[in-house]
């Protein structure tokens, strides 16, 4: 309805209710699109339209860059030296805008330029935005790569929006209704078939281009992995140009209901407030009696009614949309090896849409009518109050994961701690040991000892007394050694002239924290007072090792790879192994009377990473389940609940609580509640506990509105306004 009175005309029943669906792959999207439909003709035999063709490969280009893109980009992120909380708030702010952007995207379309022009326009900010992204990851570029990729993640979270609402109807303003109703269910078949394909394939290949593939002189390939789905983006736009000479284009309508609704609320709110004493009313939205229908107010109730409902979908939300983010950091710090393969992190985000594309049949076919025969599950509330205590489960699990993991996390040292670390060059061990801190221990020869949780105020220097065995020129030795609070200090034993121990320039927590994306780190240390060149030469790539005196700088690694030793051009006896999330020093060990040339022995600092990440299976199975019986039945149910002039506003109203789980995700990241990832995972849990037990309170006082007496309704409108 239009604020003028007029009824804005119903929008297609497969229209953008249906977006939503198809994003959270649902299975269902062609019987809720013309579950309405209550016209019962022999149907004409019509050549089925070959423009859908153009619009279901437009689909799968489009979605494959997009799910491409956003598998990468967490990773991404901490790539450019964000902090995981950082980058998982820039992640949920891209996601969120990704998902209120629809809104815009859908006014624009049907009020100003039309489904068809809206696409194209966007799909071209769409396309720039991601070429943006790919040259914003090319370090070696010399630019602002950090301000260049934020302004590609903002054109690409524009285009995506404004494409969300529009292509689906689009491509069902393809068929003529209702002769064509079998023919536009096979297109939502194969539409809903080619958001999966572009999801599964996209969210495999492009962590493999990220990891397997060095270019620009670096160890990973974000610009190719960003590259591809760029590609895809522009040949999507070129796809669909294509096909302009086939398609019906439709005239913009001139209105916008969800606009309208809009309209209707802010008006009754204002009127409220000026009349509610002189003339009192039932409900708050009958104060907009003056400018809207009756009936377009008793519809707007429904959907107010319906928004109360759609409340804990935003919880839900935020515990779905943390695959890309949370979860996909703890899997950068679990084992990806499962021996015939070795996983990537971001990698792990497939098997949500590979478990979907098995189970949404099985659940269809098996589970729902086996769980109604046993009275378990019979309404959609009641699937909806499953599926989310099913997501609060999930969490629960990844944070009994997420505690295994902690227990294996190096520890930091904080405030009024220090940690001592030790290297031993020296062909001989040593002891050892120092009254004032307790410390006390042998080294052995070309070994490393940590010693941790030394309590010191700001700066402190101490005496360490060294005892040295069989094979070093002297018996014993004192040294002082200096502790600074929060920090590591690492010193090495080392024989030039006279053993001495040296102080070695590391500092803070970056020589035992491991790696944010799951590589290696790897330093090299060497006692001689000659000058050596180190290089770890992979089949892939090489790096050189550049030693400032007693030790070199700390390179980042791909890990589970077996790196040969090259020592001033000369091969070592062999290989090293470097796993992932391990820390390590190399020791270039200098030659002596029994040794004739230099060797290397690996140290390992901080343990690699050990939990496999196959552990993660059962929370992303859970959150799959979870995901089947709450967002596929919300969307039904929320389609089947709402009149037919209202479903383009319900299926708005949808993509807002995506973006608003968002929302809630930034504030508890931004909050900073908890010093370790568990906790957090704790408190999702238990928050969507809650809210679940609030909504099933909701839901035992909810009547059920019957979808037929709805379009009968619409129906008899028809024909009031046929009639006059």
């Amino acid at each position: 309805m239009s604020s003028n009175g007029q009824e804005t005309p119903p929008p297609p029943p497969y229209s953008e209710a249906g977006v939503r669906n198809m994003e959270k792959r649902s299975g269902s999207i062609t019987s809720m699109a013309l579950s309405n439909s209550t016209v019962k003709e022999k149907e004409e035999k019509l050549k089925y339209p070959k423009s859908v063709f153009f619009i279901i490969s437009n689909e799968f280009c489009e979605r494959f860059s997009y799910y491409g893109m956003r598998t990468i980009l967490a990773l991404y992120l901490a790539y450019l030296g964000f902090t995981e909380n950082q980058s998982t708030m820039i992640y949920h702010v891209f996601v969120m805008l990704c998902y209120f952007t629809p809104l815009i995207g859908g006014i624009i379309a049907d009020s100003y330029l039309g489904k068809y022009k809206t696409i194209f326009y966007v799909s071209l900010l769409y396309a720039f935005g991601n070429v943006i992204l790919s040259i914003g990851s090319i370090k070696s570029l010399g630019i602002n790569h950090i301000a260049i990729s934020m302004m590609g993640l903002i054109l690409i979270g524009a285009g995506t929006g404004g494409i969300k609402p529009c292509v689906s109807s689009f491509g069902g303003d393809q068929f003529v209704l209702p002769q064509q109703e079998k023919q536009l269910q096979k297109f939502f078949s194969l539409f809903y078939f080619s958001i999966n394909a572009g999801s599964v394939i996209s969210c495999f290949i492009t962590p493999m281009l990220r990891e397997s593939v060095p270019c620009f002189e670096d160890d990973v390939c974000y610009p190719l992995a960003f590259g591809l789905p760029a590609l895809l983006m522009c040949l999507s736009v070129v796809i669909f140009v294509c096909g302009k000479p086939m398609y019906k284009i439709k005239p913009p309508t001139k209105g916008n209901v969800a606009l309208d609704v809009i309209k209707c609320w802010g008006h009754a709110i204002s009127r409220k407030i000026k009349i509610q004493k002189k003339e009192p009313r039932d409900h708050w939205l009958d104060y907009a009696d003056d400018k809207f229908s009756l009936k377009f107010i008793e519809e707007t109730k429904i959907v107010l009614k319906l928004c109360y409902l759609f409340a804990p979908t935003i919880i839900f939300w935020a515990l779905y949309e943390q695959q890309g983010s949370r979860w996909t950091f703890q899997a950068s710090h679990m084992d990806g090896d499962i021996g015939f393969y070795v996983l990537q992190p971001d990698q792990m985000q497939t098997i949500n849409a590979v478990l979907c594309l098995v189970f949404i049949p099985i659940f269809e076919s098996v589970f729902y009518p086996v769980l109604e025969k046993l009275k378990i599950i019979r309404t959609p509330l009641q699937k909806l109050s499953y599926g989310g205590l099913l997501a609060a489960l999930s969490f629960i699990v990844s944070a009994l994961i997420q505690l295994k993991i902690e227990a294996l996390e190096p520890v930091l040292p904080s405030t009024g701690i220090a940690n001592l670390r030790l290297y031993n060059t020296l062909n001989c061990p040593v002891s050892v040991s120092s009254t004032e801190f307790g410390i006390r221990g042998e080294i052995m020869s070309f070994d490393t000892m940590d010693f941790p949780a030394l309590s010191v105020s700001q700066l402190k220097d101490f005496n360490l007394e060294a005892k040295y065995g069989k094979g070093c020129p002297e018996s014993s030795g004192s040294f002082s050694v200096k502790l600074e609070s929060g920090k590591i200090s690492s010193y090495m034993f080392t024989n030039e002239k006279k053993i001495s121990l040296e102080k070695l320039d590391i500092s803070g927590g970056e020589t035992i924290e491991k790696s944010k994306d799951g590589n290696v780190k790897i330093k090299a240390i060497y006692g001689g007072g000659d000058q050596v060149n180190v290089t770890l030469l992979s089949p892939d790539n090489s790096k050189n090792m550049v030693f400032n005196k007693y030790q070199s700088s700390m390179l980042e690694m791909k890990s589970y790879v077996s790196y040969k030793v090259l020592i001033n051009g000369k091969l070592c006896d062999k290989p090293i192994y470097l796993k992932s999330g391990g820390v390590y020093t190399l020791m270039i060990i200098a030659p002596d009377a029994s040794m004739t040339e230099r060797k290397s022995k690996l140290l390992t600092i901080t343990e690699p990473n050990s939990v496999n990440m196959l552990w993660q299976l059962p929370q992303y199975v859970i959150i799959t389940f979870a995901e089947i019986m709450f967002s596929i039945t919300g969307i039904e149910f929320s389609f089947t609940q709402s009149p037919n002039s209202m479903k383009s506003v319900v299926s708005s109203l949808w993509l807002v609580t995506d973006s608003l789980g968002n929302v809630i995700i930034l504030f508890i990241a931004g909050m900073k509640m908890f010093d370790n990832q568990s906790s957090e995972f704790f408190l999702y849990g238990g928050l969507m506990t809650i809210v679940m037990g609030m909504f099933i309170i909701l839901a035992n006082n909810y009547e059920y509105v019957d979808a037929s007496l709805l379009s009968e309704g619409a129906e008899s409108e028809k024909d009031e306004e046929s009639k006059s």
